[in-house]
């Protein structure tokens, strides 16, 4: 009879133990997720590397950045950070941008590395890695609909200004990942100072891109692919993965058509995903493509 019993339950009681497993595996998964531990895996990298940490106010925004400024030299490096966790799925908006692998600022750690007395600085994007949401102006809009919109963009190169008053330095390199990239060329497009500007993964022209995708359009964004004549006298690098299944080569291709002119301008194919083998493979991208750009020797 117990035998009876048990037999008649088994699948009941698979289906709960089933149930709670999925549970602990989803719970777990959002907390991998969670701001706060998304906001630590930033600090141990940053913590193990050579950067610290400073809050610039813009008349806008709050922008998170970490900086390494060794020496007085003349040219600093800026890595943009990419869009973040904008969306959660398809159709729902995240409530936190914050990224969950800020691959921007592992470039960034991996650069310092190999040039040490190289001023470098990351820059994350409004409304990241800032927890306590004491920036009013962090409405969602500005990591959706408007997340190249003009205030992002002034906001970005007022902060870009600060960190070179830190440093010391004229000149600026820009260094922008995904959504990052499309920043970077906005604001190289308004500044006279910016030496090199280098993409990776771009989203160089999110109209095209989101065409491409069959998603809804950017409303109250500014287009990088809109000012790229204006970049026909800096010295570029756009590197774009081969496995990239987000931002397809055809968008650098598009680009690179409307400088107008392909001097000192070059498209790198890379091994790599929108977001997998940039870390490993930085180092040696560094070595072999950038002190060819026009002009500059310092790494």
């Amino acid at each position: 009879m117990l035998l009876n019993f048990i037999e008649r339950t088994r699948p009941i009681i698979q289906r709960i133990f089933a149930i709670a497993l999925l549970v602990i595996f989803v719970s777990s998964c959002g907390s991998s997720r969670s701001v706060e531990n998304r906001i630590l895996r930033a600090d141990s990298i940053i913590h193990a590397s050579k950067f610290k940490p400073i809050q610039l106010k813009t008349p806008y925004f709050a922008l998170y950045s970490v900086y390494h400024f060794p020496q007085p030299k003349d040219l600093l490096t800026v890595y943009i950070e990419g869009d973040g966790r904008s969306w959660v799925s398809r159709f729902q908006l995240s409530s936190d941008p914050t990224p969950i692998n800020p691959l921007a600022l592992r470039l960034a750690v991996v650069h310092a590395q190999q040039s040490p007395n190289s001023n470098i600085a990351w820059l994350a994007r409004p409304c990241q890695y800032q927890p306590n949401k004491n920036d009013i102006n962090c409405e969602p809009k500005y990591w959706s609909s408007h997340r190249f919109s003009e205030p992002i963009i002034d906001s970005t190169n007022n902060a870009i200004n600060q960190l070179m008053q830190k440093s010391g330095t004229t000149k600026v390199r820009l260094i922008g990942f995904s959504g990052g990239a499309a920043v970077a060329v906005l604001v190289a497009a308004r500044r006279d100072d910016v030496a090199e500007l280098i993409t990776l993964a771009g989203n160089l022209d999110h109209r095209w891109v989101n065409r491409y995708h069959e998603v809804t359009q950017l409303s109250g964004s500014l287009n990088a692919i809109d000012v790229a004549s204006k970049l026909s006298a800096t010295p570029q690098l756009h590197f774009i993965g081969q496995k990239d299944e987000v931002i397809p080569s055809q968008v650098v291709t598009r680009f690179i058509d409307k400088i107008g002119t392909d001097l000192c301008v070059k498209k790198v194919l890379v091994d790599a995903t929108h977001s997998k083998g940039w870390v490993e493979k930085w180092q040696d991208l560094l070595t072999a493509y950038v002190p060819l750009l026009c002009f500059m020797n310092e790494s």
